[in-house]
């Protein structure tokens, strides 16, 4: 029987060699997965979300698309209205986040990759370093795995990243 979670993955990577970003990969594989697919605006939404935001560095795309996907899947299974919604994404999203940044050493692409997209031959030195498969495909198919067995708990109320 194959394992949904590394299903997911599998899905995530698919995606992410398709051309999408690192957050479009991870948030339309755990969307479709949870049955809200949306193939129009789960890219859009996405779409300047790689490279740590818009290129800048910051928190990795794909902690970013499995964080939306974390919420998306939080407010379908949450009763109670938004604070009591809110309260249960912080409480999912905050440790997925930790413990990105525990598997990987940062939740920061700058750190990840070692380098900032918006430096100067960045693109250059990426493909030199193979950095898509080194560094962003594991970032991906963790995220959307871990993402996707903390969905699979909301149910059981063991949501734990």
């Amino acid at each position: 029987m194959t394992d949904p979670a590394a299903a997911v993955a599998d899905l995530a990577d698919k995606y992410f060699q398709q051309g999408y970003n690192c957050a479009q990969a991870v948030l339309r594989a755990v969307a479709e997965a949870q049955g809200m697919a949306c193939p129009r605006c789960v890219p859009g939404v996405a779409l300047a979300l790689g490279g740590g935001v818009g290129h800048a560095g910051y928190v990795c795309g794909a902690a970013v698309g499995a964080v939306m996907a974390i919420g998306l899947a939080v407010d379908k299974a949450t009763a109670g209205g938004l604070l009591e919604k809110k309260q249960a994404a912080n409480r999912a999203a905050g440790p997925f986040v930790k413990a990105f940044a525990a598997q990987f050493g940062s939740a920061d692409c700058r750190a990840i990759l070692g380098f900032d997209w918006s430096e100067p031959n960045a693109m250059d030195r990426a493909r030199a370093e193979n950095v898509k498969a080194a560094k962003c495909t594991p970032c991906v198919r963790w995220a959307a795995e871990r993402a996707m067995r903390l969905i699979e708990g909301l149910d059981s109320g063991a949501a734990n990243p």
